[in-house]
């Protein structure tokens, strides 16, 4: 029967096949395994169970199970690993595929990686450390090739991985449709592969896998915005390396890597060719050498030249799958599209902005400039160039208006419109990238899903993710792991020469693109380092063969030998009371560390952390504390009462404005701002207000009138030089007028001299106090934000759970940085933008 003849027969109802097309089914799933197609598995899983549940289909314990396993792992009805107490062919296979000899886990468990492993010099490249080290190869023109190995800890981890992500999804961005349609890069659990995809020859390694090392290429005229990509990403590695050392970056040379890839390549053909010899490349300590991911090479001639299977792609179709691949799409790929997004708009609106106000300035003559702007503009913020971003500034700085007008605009609208150049090539490549047909996210994502399900780890993403994530996991795991000790049955392969502690699977995953069919290899990599593995090349072995010291890592021992953490730690202070022993203390140290590391650390950690406050010494610290509220309650209430009501929270701008306790000359603006609060809870439009105030006309509310006649006992002078310029100067300037000059932060804390506090101690003390109580609303916000559904939520349901959090964090007593994150936050749930008064930009 042909094989078009088997497809008629797919096409009817399993119940209507003869014994004989029941036959050249299974033969077919015989065939393609472990590539059988879901059609196929799904009618010969249903004859099965429908037709002949009571024997065996294949009369071969081996297929009977692969066709349960397919089964599971196409998504459909399967017995689980319990089936209960029933003995029927069925029942034991599911019985079977619960036994670790046939479907658990193939890689070894991960080691335990604590700090002895982690300062361990037997060790470069390990995937569970938490350390990240990189290794960039580059050639004249920058960097090609970045691998980083090392799950590192989770707040280094998520950047890494989303910048990653980012610079993956750009270099595709700029792919050339005509050259490859495939992602050889790989994102996934302790090891990151991301190269520029340069076109030419030179620039492809020739490593005998199925994608060799990049098949992906960029048109010419793009290599240069590619390797821009990958700098950025080299960047990003190298400040995590400079700020926090838990970061390694190495540099190499592109061309030694491709050296040593067509070396071990040399090595194995030797091996083939000459099969009564076996090679050993014994690792070298003189020798750095290019760590790198290296396919495992075969050592026999005749079945390629890298070891792989091929899997049916259907695996990527199920409904488990695509909750896994959409949860992930949701936090990853689309939110970095967005996030992209929403800065290239706001860095537009900021150009639009500064560039408006700057002509109305140069515009306007010498009388207007002083009848509508102050003397002085005072700085609440600042625009970061090297990240692009808008940073609020920890006090606010006053700058004469002409300099402002003449220096620092132009300059920040400069700055604005370079970074909304990159932000908009990096929109047009991530969407680009996005909407490819081959879809490069779906692959690197596939890539990242099926590697981390047959090594048995969880990807550090979002709840929602790992949830989905285990579900599809259990069904999929016990095939490919059964299907993969198969394979390597046939070829003759122990699973533990393949693998180990430093393998990781690679894949190439093709979505299906007009008339051309999805394609699945997998392929196993190893890390190899020059100076710490050791290569075998054995024909009887029939593949390279790596190993190096994590493959003999145990866990270390409760009690160890040799010298105490204490005498370690005396030594130490004893050689540092000596002159010119920087170089000896530093490797001394190191030593320590490494014999004693807990130890130590607890004795660093003892020398370096202060002594807990006395009883004298809280109570002067609350002191401190209570002079600092009292001398900056004037910045702080009046900063709160425009933030409520910027957001329509007029009890609380009310609330915030009556608590306020300052000097009388401040007092007058204190109760003008009430003025503004009280017509804008009175619902008068803003542009009505500064005539309404202005010239005190009928419609204004009695709160209002009340507010301006305490304005004028506190002081007369400012009052009436305020309202007789308020309306030509209109409410967001008369509000930065309010504003100018008021003693902050730094100027407010004046000290106590009657209960001993010094001003730099209160300054001090309000600092750390606000520090702490960001620190803690940015945790409560972000506790609120794991309550949010994955899925898209009703606006009402997102506000009542972020609520609570919000409110405090935008009119708490200690707003701060997190506040801007947080009045984004609100305008993306409400839709909409909330007046904005008296915003000035800064420099």
């Amino acid at each position: 029967m042909r094989g078009d003849a088997v497809d008629e027969v797919l096409k009817r109802l399993p119940y209507s096949w003869t014994a004989d097309e029941a036959e050249r089914v299974g033969q077919r799933f015989r065939e393609s395994r472990p590539a059988a197609p879901r059609r196929l598995v799904k009618r010969l899983w249903q004859y099965w169970i429908r037709m002949s549940p009571d024997e065996p289909l294949f009369g071969d314990t081996e297929d009977d199970l692969a066709l349960l396993l397919h089964a599971r792992a196409l998504g459909l009805e399967a017995p689980g690993g319990d089936p209960g107490p029933e003995d029927g062919p069925i029942a034991r296979c599911a019985r079977r595929a619960a036994e670790g000899a046939e479907c658990g886990p193939l890689f070894p468990a991960p080691p335990a990686w604590g700090p002895k492993a982690a300062l361990a010099p037997q060790v470069r490249a390990a995937l569970p450390s938490s350390l990240l080290r990189a290794w960039v190869a580059g050639d004249d023109q920058g960097p090609v090739e970045v691998l980083v190995v090392g799950e590192g800890i989770p707040e280094i981890r998520q950047q890494v991985v989303q910048a990653a992500l980012t610079t993956c999804l750009r270099v595709n961005g700029l792919s050339d449709p005509d050259s490859g349609d495939f992602v050889g890069d790989h994102i996934g659990v302790g090891l990151i592969r991301v190269t520029a995809g340069l076109s030419g020859a030179p620039a492809q390694a020739d490593i005998p896998s199925v994608f060799r090392a990049r098949s992906v290429t960029v048109a010419d005229g793009a290599s240069s915005t590619a390797r821009g990509a990958l700098r950025d990403f080299v960047g990003l590695l190298r400040s995590l390396a400079d700020e926090t050392s838990l970061v390694e970056v190495v540099d190499l040379a592109y061309a030694d890597l491709l050296a040593y890839a067509q070396g071990l390549r040399a090595l194995a053909d030797r091996a083939a060719g000459e099969t009564d010899r076996a090679f050993l490349r014994a690792p070298r300590e003189e020798d750095g050498g290019p760590v790198s991911l290296q396919p495992y090479l075969r050592t026999v001639r005749g079945h390629g030249a890298s070891l792989g299977v091929e899997f049916s792609p259907d695996l990527f179709t199920t409904d488990a799958y695509l909750r896994v691949e959409q949860a992930h799409q949701r936090v990853l790929s689309q939110r970095l599209t967005m996030d992209a997004r929403l800065r290239l708009d706001q860095l537009e609106t900021e150009i639009e902005q500064l560039t408006a106000d700057l002509e109305a300035f140069h515009r306007a003559n010498e009388e207007e400039r002083r009848g509508l702007w102050p003397a002085t503009v005072l700085l609440v913020e600042r625009f970061d160039e090297p990240t692009g971003r808008t940073i609020r500034l920890t006090e606010p700085e006053e700058r004469e208006t002409e300099q402002y007008y003449q220096v620092n605009v132009p300059q920040l609208i400069s700055m604005r419109e370079k970074w909304a150049r990159r932000m908009g090539e990096l929109v047009e490549q991530l969407e680009a990238a996005v909407h490819r047909p081959h879809a490069p996210a779906r692959q690197v994502a596939a890539g990242r899903f099926l590697d981390a399900a047959v090594r048995g780890v969880v990807p550090d993403e979002s709840p929602a993710t790992e949830r989905a994530f285990g579900a599809w996991c259990k069904e999929v795991a016990p095939m490919l792991r059964f299907e993969w000790r198969c394979a390597l049955r046939r070829h003759g392969i122990a699973p533990s020469d393949v693998f180990t502690a430093h393998s990781v699977l690679i894949s190439r995953y093709l979505p299906p693109a007009g008339e051309d069919p999805a394609l699945l290899f997998s392929h196993p990599y190893t890390l190899v380092d020059p100076a710490r593995s050791a290569v075998l090349a054995d024909a009887e072995r029939a593949v390279m063969v790596v190993r190096d010291a994590t493959d003999h890592a145990e866990p270390a021992p409760a009690e160890t030998t040799g010298p105490t953490a204490a005498a370690l730690w005396d030594g130490l202070a004893e050689l540092a009371e000596s002159p010119g022993v920087e170089e000896e203390f530093g490797r001394r140290f190191l030593e320590a560390l490494r014999a004693q590391p807990e130890g130590i650390a607890r004795r660093m950690i003892e020398a370096l952390q202060p002594a807990g406050p006395t009883a004298a010494e809280a109570d002067a610290v609350e002191v401190a504390l209570r002079t600092a509220e009292r001398h900056t309650s004037l910045g702080e209430g009046m900063d709160r009462a425009l933030m409520a009501m910027r957001n329509e929270a007029f009890l609380t701008a009310r609330e915030c404005l009556d608590d306020i306790r300052t000097a009388p000359q401040w007092q007058a603006r204190v109760w003008l701002l009430r003025a503004i609060v009280e017509c804008r809870a009175a619902r008068l439009e803003s542009r009505e207000i500064p005539g309404l105030l202005g010239h005190q006309m009928p419609g204004l509310p009695d709160a209002a009138l009340r507010a301006l006649d305490e304005a004028g006992t506190a002081d007369e002078e400012f009052t009436r030089a305020w309202l007789e310029t308020l309306p030509e100067a209109g409410l967001d300037k008369g509000i930065r007028r309010l504003f100018q000059g008021l003693p902050r932060a730094r100027a407010g804390c004046t000290g106590d001299p009657l209960n001993k506090v010094s001003a730099e101690r209160e300054y001090a003390v309000w600092l750390f106090r606000r520090a702490v109580e960001n620190a803690r609303l940015a945790r409560q916000l972000d506790e609120a934000g794991e309550e949010l559904a994955e899925h898209q939520e009703a606006v009402d349901a997102a506000l009542a759970k972020l609520g609570g959090a919000l409110e405090e964090i935008l009119l708490g007593p200690y707003v701060g940085g997190s506040r801007g994150a947080a009045e984004e936050l609100f305008e993306v749930l409400s839709g909409q933008e909330p007046p904005r008064y008296g915003r000035v930009a800064g420099r």
